[in-house]
């Protein structure tokens, strides 16, 4: 039987009408430091939250100061992984947290990253079964982003739809991943995939108009919607960029 609570806190990550989400990671900077957008983050914070994504995904410390009146109004994901660039090898994650203090903070759903491809693959796999099975016990949605190291994925859409399939397969009940670079490949990876899938920003772009066309392709193949940071967080104005995802995302027919 399916979980209220779980429902429940997800229903607060979903535009009631269309279905689909428009998520905004702000964790990386426990990878890569203070980087731009989100170096003075309160300030930040208020200008990104006033462009009202459907949520939010950061750590502990950052979501303390996501000002009370926002998270009223934008769900809120606590990532529960993390690595840094300074150990050279940024993309293996470890657990930093659990389910009760999310549970405890009042997060809508939890985080966590797999990098598939390396040789700590087994080790994220094994660190996110474990979250799946504690969010079953507490009714907490859970969240995979997940990516597989050295691979192009406009070249290897089939290994993007591999690692997609094993995060829904150990209970991530949303799954982020990059875009493959055409709609015909995404479709492969949203039809192999029974949890929704959304796309990832990827690296920053100097052409926002190529992005807005990446998210209306993966639209089309059947995203359930994006997770995009440092291509909002880095515009020159990111509340119009959530304006324009949230126009794509949520129109009735983004085809």
């Amino acid at each position: 039987m399916e979980s209220t609570g779980r429902e429940r806190r997800l229903r607060r990550l979903w535009g009631p009408v269309s279905g689909r989400t428009v998520l905004m990671p702000i964790d990386q900077p426990v990878t890569m430091g203070p980087i731009a957008g989100l170096n003075a983050i309160d300030s930040q914070l208020v200008r990104l939250l006033a462009g009202a994504p459907n949520g939010i995904i950061g750590h502990r410390g950052v979501l303390r100061r996501v000002p009370a009146e926002a998270a009223r109004s934008t769900g809120v994901v606590m990532h529960l992984s993390a690595g840094t660039a300074l150990s050279g090898r940024g993309h293996v994650k470890k657990l930093t947290g659990d389910v009760v203090e999310a549970v405890r903070v009042g997060a809508d759903a939890v985080s966590a990253q797999v990098t598939f491809g390396v040789p700590e693959e087994t080790d994220m796999l094994h660190d996110l079964a474990r979250l799946a099975g504690a969010c079953g016990q507490w009714g907490m949605p859970l969240l995979a982003m997940v990516y597989v190291a050295g691979v192009d994925p406009t070249t290897a859409p089939e290994k993007i739809a591999h690692a997609a399939r094993a995060a829904a397969e150990l209970g991530s009940d949303i799954v982020k991943v990059p875009y493959t670079g055409s709609a015909d490949s995404f479709a492969t990876v949203v039809d192999g995939c029974f949890a929704p899938v959304v796309m990832a920003g990827g690296e920053p772009s100097d052409s926002w108009e190529d992005v807005l066309l990446d998210v209306k392709d993966a639209l089309s193949a059947g995203a359930a919607g994006v997770c995009i940071g440092r291509k909002v967080q880095q515009h020159a104005a990111p509340e119009e960029a959530l304006a324009d995802l949230h126009a794509l995302v949520h129109a009735n027919n983004p085809g």
